[in-house]
């Protein structure tokens, strides 16, 4: 975004939480937003601070122990005489503070504040100055309608996040809630054939096509409406999902992962697992003489 732009900033955060939720679902944490005020308008380039903001939020959820939280703020602040737009990620169960991974890579400065044993706050100040190219505020009299308008970045994120990170129990979830029965018995017999020859590194479309008994193109226009993949990309999806809970479990390498899930090139490995959830396989497989982090 070339330009800042005068909007209400609550609803945009919002509507991002909403499309990171389905993620934490998955990761068994809960995600809260909580905004000190009904209604806040910025004027700011939002594009170079929300893609920042949704990853953290993203690699905070993937720390963060089960049944704990991660709670998204944001409110203005005064210090020293300046107005600041402050946006807070607090998360709860584990002191991510010495967790490198959780802030690499961001363009935006963020101050990390451990809280202990009890969590860890990450907290962007940026400076506002009215009607300058900077960020302008200002509180609006009632909060916006529902309805308003977000941009396509988070249309985008949410179809993402919704595709890329539920896990295999919560698609079969989703087609049993919104399809036939016979959708449902598809996708669990699709999961099965996946999970049986899950070890094989010559298992494909192909196989997978012949042990449905559909051709590839059969395959595709049932598979894609339940899961917004195609078949390549969800037999890779699975093979990364188990790769995940291999190395949670704490009892295989990294090579050894991979391996088990059909992947022979432990380098083509380590690159799918990095874009699938955000961070590199060896930080789920860490030396015993380091402080290990429940997930």
């Amino acid at each position: 975004m070339a330009y800042p732009i005068k909007m209400d900033i609550i609803p945009v955060l919002r509507h991002l939480v909403e499309a990171i939720r389905p993620f934490a679902e998955a990761n068994f944490v809960d995600l809260v937003f909580e905004p000190e005020e009904g209604s806040l308008e910025v004027n700011c380039q939002l594009g170079q601070v929300l893609p920042d903001l949704a990853g953290l939020i993203c690699r905070a959820i993937v720390f963060t122990p089960s049944n704990h939280e991660v709670r998204l703020s944001v409110s203005l602040q005064e210090l020293d005489g300046a107005k600041k737009l402050s946006i807070r990620v607090v998360n709860t169960g584990v002191d991510l503070s010495y967790v490198k991974e959780a802030v690499t890579s961001l363009d935006q400065q963020v101050e990390v504040v451990s809280l202990g044993n009890t969590g860890t706050r990450f907290e962007w100040r940026i400076p506002l100055e009215e009607d300058t190219t900077g960020f302008a505020s200002e509180h609006t009299g009632s909060m916006r309608k529902e309805g308003d308008k977000v941009p396509v970045f988070y249309q985008k994120l949410r179809k993402h996040l919704r595709a890329y990170t539920a896990n295999m129990k919560s698609l079969e979830e989703a087609v049993a809630r919104d399809h036939e029965e016979r959708e449902q018995v598809f996708l669990k017999k699709v999961n099965a054939i996946i999970l049986a020859k899950l070890g094989r590194e010559d298992f494909d479309v192909a196989a997978l096509s012949r042990g449905m008994a559909l051709s590839r193109t059969q395959l595709y226009r049932r598979l894609k409406p339940l899961v917004h993949l195609s078949p390549s990309q969800y037999i890779r999806y699975i093979r990364l999902q188990q790769a995940k809970s291999f190395l949670e479990s704490g009892e295989m390498t990294v090579g050894e992962a991979a391996f088990k899930a059909g992947f022979a090139d432990k380098s083509y490995f380590t690159r799918a697992f990095h874009r699938q959830f955000g961070f590199n396989p060896s930080y789920l497989r860490k030396p015993s003489t380091t402080k290990k982090i429940e997930l």
